[in-house]
C-alpha cells in the first residue's frame, strides 16, 4: 500500500506539472482544441464518395419524342444536364476540359429500329481519367437504359411485363439507407482525428523536455519510467475525452448524421484507442531528440495507414496480401469497426467485445514497448 502511494503521489505530481505546460504555452492549447476541431471539419466536407451532379451532354440525332423521353430520364440527382451539343468534336473538347463527365449520343435511326422491333444502339463517352468514377457513372448509365427499356416493353405489351421479364429483382439497403457517404466517412473522420492528435500531442511533450533540458531534472529523480510515461499521458488523456465529446456533438448537430446506436457503447472502445495513440506518441518520443522530428514520424506512422489501411476509403475486404494484413493489425480498423457498428447497425457493446479486447491487448504490447525504450539516463 505504501508502495502504491508513493508511486499515485509521482504519477499525479508528473500529472500536474504537465497540465500547467500545456496552460501556459497557448500554442499547445490551440493544438489540443482547435486543430482537432478545425482538421475534422476540413476532412468531414472534403472527403465524399458520392458521384452525384455530373455534368452531363447529349447529342440528338434522331429528334424524336422517343429520344426526348430518354434524355428526360436523364435529368435526376446523379447527372447535371449542362448542354444540347450538335457535333462530337465539341462533345471530346468539353471532356477532355473537365467540363463534362459524360456525353451520350443518341444516333439518327434510334426510334426507327425500336419501332421497328430491332435493337436500337446508344452511345456514352465516359471521362475515365478516374476510374472509379468512370465505372459508376457507366453503372448508372445503364440503370437508366435499363428502366427505359422496361417502361418501353410494358407499353409495347400493354402492361404485362411478366410476360417479358418473369423475374423482378427488389434491393434494400441496410444500415445506410441512403446511401449518403457520409453517414460512414463523416463519423469515422473521428477516429482519424483521435488517432494523429493524441500521438502528435504525447510525442510533443517529451521531445519537448528533451529540447528544453528539462528532462535532466526527471533524470535526477528517484521516479520509475513507468510512473513518469503514466504521468505524461494522463493530461492527453482528458484532453481527448473533451475532443471526443466535441466532434460527437458535431458530427449530430453541424452534420445531422444520427447515431443508430447507444453513445455509451462507443466510449469503452474510444478510451482504448486513445490510449494505443498516446502509447504511440510515446514511443516515438522515446526515440527522436527534437520536436520537429517526434512530430514528422508521428504524423508518418498514424495518419497515412490510417487513411490506407482503416478501411477509410478502400475496404479491408479489397486488400491483397501483405495489405490485408497490416489492415487486420492495425488499431484503427477495428475502432473503424466500433464506430460503423454504433453509429450505423445499432450494435451493443457485447458485439463490439472482440475489438476492444484485440484494442487493450495492442496498448499493452505497445506501453510496455514504450516503457522498455524510454531511457531514464542518457548514453
Amino acid at each position: 500500500m505504501i508502495f502504491l502511494k508513493e508511486s499515485l503521489k509521482r504519477i499525479f505530481a508528473v500529472t500536474t506539472k504537465e497540465i500547467k505546460e500545456i496552460v501556459r504555452v497557448r500554442l499547445f492549447l490551440m493544438l489540443a482544441f482547435i486543430v482537432p476541431f478545425i482538421m475534422f471539419n476540413v476532412f468531414s466536407f472534403g472527403i465524399s464518395l458520392d458521384n452525384e451532379n455530373m455534368p452531363f451532354a447529349y447529342i440528338d440525332h434522331d429528334k424524336s419524342q422517343l429520344s426526348a423521353n430518354l434524355v428526360e430520364k436523364f435529368k435526376n440527382r446523379y447527372f447535371d444536364l449542362k448542354y444540347e451539343l450538335t457535333e462530337l468534336k465539341h462533345a471530346e473538347m468539353l471532356l477532355s476540359s473537365g467540363k463534362l463527365r459524360a456525353v451520350m449520343i443518341i444516333p439518327s435511326d434510334f426510334s426507327k429500329n425500336i419501332y421497328r422491333g430491332n435493337n436500337a444502339q446508344v452511345q456514352f463517352l465516359i471521362d475515365g481519367g478516374y476510374p472509379f468514377r468512370a465505372i459508376t457513372i457507366r453503372g448508372y448509365c445503364e440503370s437508366i437504359l435499363t428502366a427505359f427499356n422496361t417502361e418501353m416493353a410494358m407499353k409495347k405489351y400493354k402492361g404485362k411485363l411478366q410476360t417479358i421479364s418473369p423475374l423482378k429483382v427488389e434491393t434494400r439497403y441496410f444500415y445506410n439507407e441512403s446511401l449518403k457517404s457520409s453517414y460512414a466517412l463523416v463519423p469515422s473522420m473521428i477516429a482519424v482525428i483521435l488517432l494523429m492528435n493524441p500521438a502528435v500531442l504525447t510525442a510533443l511533450a517529451i521531445s519537448r523536455e528533451k529540447e528544453t533540458g528539462t528532462i535532466y531534472n526527471i533524470y535526477s529523480t528517484p521516479i520509475k519510467k513507468w510512473e513518469f510515461l503514466t504521468g505524461k499521458i494522463i493530461p492527453y488523456l482528458i484532453i481527448s475525452a473533451i475532443n471526443f465529446n466535441i466532434l460527437i456533438i458535431t458530427v449530430s448537430l453541424l452534420f445531422k448524421i444520427p447515431m443508430k446506436g447507444n453513445f455509451i457503447d462507443l466510449v469503452p472502445g474510444a478510451i482504448v484507442y486513445v490510449l494505443i495513440n498516446v502509447s504511440i506518441g510515446l514511443l516515438v518520443s522515446s526515440v527522436t531528440r527534437t520536436m520537429v522530428a517526434a512530430q514528422i514520424v508521428t504524423v508518418i506512422v498514424t495518419v497515412i495507414p490510417a487513411f490506407l489501411y482503416s478501411g477509410l476509403l478502400v475496404p479491408v475486404a479489397n486488400l491483397e496480401g501483405e495489405a490485408k494484413i497490416i489492415a487486420r493489425l492495425y488499431p484503427t480498423m477495428h475502432f473503424m469497426r466500433i464506430i460503423h457498428g454504433v453509429y450505423l447497425k445499432n450494435l451493443n457493446m457485447i458485439d463490439l467485445l472482440p475489438h476492444i479486447l484485440l484494442m487493450i491487448l495492442y496498448f499493452v504490447i505497445l506501453f510496455t514497448i514504450g516503457v522498455m525504450v524510454f531511457r531514464k539516463r542518457e548514453g
